[in-house]
């Protein structure tokens, strides 16, 4: 298992423990450690498979008999083929909006939390993520702990930004005014590494070139078509896949479980083949501290690649900020 994954899963943990335990600010601590590891994705991957949105999916019929089983794989391949020609030959700014739950069981107390929306947008190298805090939070102090007073406000941003016309990393937090800066390209998922596969259980559009990372990541996790569905007045096509490995031994131990579970969905346009909803999933299992669960519903949409919605994938560093001189990942 590779240092990034353990890594990841270590600060998946630390958050499961902040969310049970502490006030909501040390969530948002935990959070942003993995968002500068541009693992956002996964912000909750101590859990997993909560219900997606309400859209009925006609499952193929047939299934369990060779002919029907060859038959799924030649729709699987054209289908995934058809959705890698639509992603190379994108050029828009995709918009990605998301929602998240988290819920499980800590020294025998379960849990739910429902966490603020995420808004991203990416094209190309550039990118943009905004947290908000949610409705249960409210407004936050300056040291990031909800106050659960007021509406949800931006809590952070993460993503790219254009200083003196080099495109390097930034991230904010709006609650005491402060960024950090780092070179483009620090933080990187390698394609149908564990790593990767794990973050698509979380928040789509969280990276640099999405399209990219989802046209791989459909041929190394055997993803399969599972059915079709409508999204309001759109025929979608349901492609699906998981990944099911081992917990890190020591992380195992401190929630109890034995292994983490990602499920991930991707419904695609029926006629453009992009994709138009995400939903991703964690779960850790196979022990006595009960599954934990985490889930993500993002809706995605392709819009003109015009100046004011290129200059949206640009994170904007706002005045009289302060710059963080520390180690970016403590920020």
């Amino acid at each position: 298992m590779t240092t990034d994954m353990e890594q990841l899963l270590q600060e998946s943990m630390e958050q499961l423990a902040a969310v049970t335990t502490a006030p909501a600010g040390l969530v948002g601590r935990a959070r942003r450690r993995l968002r500068r590891r541009r693992l956002a994705m996964i912000s909750a991957a101590a859990g997993a498979a909560a219900a997606i949105t309400a859209v009925a999916v006609a499952t193929a019929t047939g299934a369990g008999s060779p002919a029907s089983t060859v038959s799924r794989a030649q729709t699987t391949a054209y289908v995934i083929s058809r959705v890698e020609n639509a992603l190379a030959g994108e050029n828009f700014v995709i918009q990605g909006r998301a929602s998240g739950i988290m819920s499980g069981s800590v020294h025998g107390h379960r849990y739910r939390y429902s966490g603020g929306a995420t808004d991203s947008w990416s094209f190309g190298m550039r990118n943009r993520m905004e947290e908000f805090t949610g409705r249960n939070c409210g407004h936050v102090d300056s040291n990031g702990w909800c106050t659960h007073r007021g509406g949800s406000v931006r809590y952070l941003a993460d993503g790219t930004a254009l200083i003196r016309g080099k495109l390097v990393s930034a991230y904010i937090t709006y609650y005491d005014h402060r960024y950090s800066l780092s070179p483009l390209g620090h933080y990187q998922l390698k394609p149908c590494s564990k790593t990767a596969q794990l973050a698509l259980g979380g928040p789509a559009v969280s990276v640099p070139n999405w399209p990219a990372l989802i046209k791989t990541m459909l041929r190394c996790n055997r993803a399969t078509v599972t059915g079709h569905a409508r999204i309001g007045n759109v025929p979608v096509i349901v492609i699906s896949g998981s990944i099911d490995i081992p917990l890190p031994k020591g992380y195992g131990r401190s929630v109890r479980e034995t292994r983490v579970r990602v499920g991930y969905t991707l419904y695609v346009d029926a006629k453009t083949y992009l994709p138009v909803r995400a939903y991703g999933s964690t779960k850790t299992y196979g022990g006595a501290g009960g599954p934990t669960i985490s889930s993500y519903v993002t809706n995605v949409r392709w819009l003109s690649p015009t100046p004011a919605n290129r200059a949206k994938a640009l994170v904007t560093i706002p005045h009289g900020y302060t710059q963080w001189t520390g180690s970016p990942g403590n920020q």
